[in-house]
């Protein structure tokens, strides 16, 4: 499977799931830009999937029955590629995004974009 391919699954579903190292699935929406895939968090804990990551950048993409390994790792980019995963989730998410960043530090949530990349 390629990048396109995965795309193409993370496009056609709200809900994913992902794996920092040991951590368990959890849900959470994936977004899609530009062929890069990224995910953002919105509770902060300290045995959150972010810190799984952060630790250790091996993990996993769930989308229905198929599992990518990945690493999840902090984009060398990430004020550049900020706009662009904003834009994304209001694609993906539409009213119900808006909604949420009106409850939430938006600047917080920003700096906490992880780049999933497929090891292909």
């Amino acid at each position: 499977m390629d990048t396109q391919e995965i795309a193409k699954l993370v496009n056609s579903r709200w809900t994913h799931q992902i794996r920092g190292g040991d951590h368990r699935f959890i849900d959470i929406s994936i977004v899609e830009a530009e062929g890069r895939f990224f995910v953002r968090q919105y509770k902060f804990g300290k045995r959150s999937w972010r810190e799984a990551f952060l630790e250790n950048s091996d993990g996993a993409m769930k989308i229905g029955d198929k599992i990518f390994n990945v690493d999840g790792v902090v984009p060398k980019d990430l004020d550049e590629v900020n706009p662009k995963v904003n834009k994304a989730y209001f694609k993906k998410m539409n009213i119900v995004y808006w909604l949420m960043r009106l409850t939430y530090d938006r600047s917080k949530h920003g700096a906490s974009t992880t780049e999933l990349v497929p090891k292909l």
